[in-house]
């Protein structure tokens, strides 16, 4: 039953030529990571436990003070933003995304780009106040837009090269007292990323679990400063408790905070004890992974299908030896073929759905004659049945033009 699952609901598995995508259901976990969501399963814990077990091993592998395990990594976007709207205020916590009575209301972050998530953070009530970080004089643009309204200072990760100076935007923000958010959910690889970012200083980090990190697909980490990461914690949980024998009556205790909050912004975020447990496990195993083999795994089918396909006619087939934002793994670049006989991406993308079981390639986020074939996430048989689907169309349709 177990192998046959989506023959039992109807559903034909295809083969995900784009990657780490959440609209190709992200990673497909290690069995370690599946035996130990089944054995979480099978018991009950307190919830507030399995967090506090979650943010230790989060410490230990990030390098951040401590973490909270969440519903991908748009959920610790909206609850990083939560965090720095409400602190340890619980009653601006029980009115977000409502933010009238909240004196800092405004999140300087990065003009949308092509990679566009900054609708999880307006969910948390923030006014977004937008810089393009690509100017020269970025740093100097979002000095000038701090005000006393200003909560925290976004930042977007591309790519390996840092589209303003990392250090220097962290030291701005300190200056100002203001935290910085950090969404890194696609930054791995490289594997570094993992401990980079905390040893900026960078104050809350959003990472995606259902990635390269090999978590289940809906889960994600925000890790950072401890405060903050518990005022997200708190956001986020279920708050159905009594003064006095709340689980987290120790920091009411310790003046941390006044009262527990009632149900906050992130509830409906909620995370099962099951992705909880999976993604510790993947995380456990990260560091233990042979990266250079898969990446060297990953090189070998680029390379074999590049050979398949760089002369068919009617396509323009492109070896990119790193991704467009630098990160180190190789791909191909399809572009439309030119002239009478040329296909146009869009026909074989369209042509790669219609087949017995789907082959999705990575379209291109600025041009429809223009995808990306990754490799990354192939599994046995696929490279073969790409390469020959793929064959199979260009000729097929040089055949029909030519007649």
């Amino acid at each position: 039953m177990q192998n046959n699952i989506y023959a039992h609901f109807g559903i034909q598995p295809i083969v995900n030529a784009v990657g780490y995508a959440s609209r190709v259901t992200g990673s497909c976990p290690h069995p370690d990571v599946i035996a130990a969501m089944a054995g979480a399963s099978a018991q009950y814990v307190e919830l507030d436990d399995l967090i506090e077990a979650a943010g230790k091993l989060i410490h230990k592998c990030t390098g951040a003070e401590t973490g909270i395990i969440t519903a991908g990594a748009g959920a610790a976007l909206t609850l990083a933003a939560a965090a720095c709207l409400a602190g340890n205020n619980p009653d601006i916590m029980d009115q977000l995304p409502d933010v009238s009575n909240c004196a800092r209301n405004e999140i300087i972050y990065p003009t949308a780009g092509p990679f566009d998530y900054d609708h999880a953070i307006r969910l948390a009530g923030a006014k977004l106040v937008s810089i393009e970080y690509r100017d020269g004089d970025a740093l100097e643009q979002i000095e000038r837009a701090i005000s006393p309204r200003t909560a925290a200072i976004g930042y977007v990760w591309y790519g390996v090269e840092d589209r303003v100076d990392l250090t220097k935007l962290v030291e701005l923000a300190h200056r100002h007292q203001l935290p910085v958010i950090m969404d890194a959910a696609f930054s791995m690889p490289p594997v570094e990323n993992l401990t980079r970012f905390s040893r900026y200083g960078i104050d809350l980090i959003a990472y995606s679990g259902g990635k390269h990190l090999g978590g289940p697909q809906a889960s994600g980490i925000l890790c950072g400063r401890a405060d903050l990461i518990r005022s997200a914690w708190v956001q986020m949980v279920d708050m159905d408790v009594r003064s006095g024998t709340w689980s987290l009556q120790h920091w009411v205790e310790q003046g941390w905070i006044s009262r527990s909050p009632r149900h906050g912004v992130g509830r409906s975020m909620k995370v099962s004890k099951e992705s909880m447990v999976g993604l510790m496990t993947a995380l456990e195993r990260y560091s233990l992974r042979d990266h250079a083999a898969e990446h060297a795994l990953w090189k070998q089918n680029t390379d074999t299908l590049y050979a398949g396909l760089k002369d068919l006619p009617g396509l323009q087939v492109s070896y990119l030896n790193q991704a467009l934002n630098g990160q180190p793994y190789t791909l191909l670049q399809i572009d439309s073929g030119s002239g009478p006989n040329g296909l146009a991406v869009r026909e074989l993308l369209l042509a790669l759905r219609r087949l017995p079981r789907k082959i999705i390639l990575a379209e291109d986020e600025q041009s429809a004659d223009r995808a990306y074939l990754y490799s990354q996430c192939f599994q046995p048989g696929d490279l073969e049945y790409t390469l020959a689907s793929i064959r199979q169309i260009v000729l097929s349709h040089a055949d029909r033009v030519s007649r």
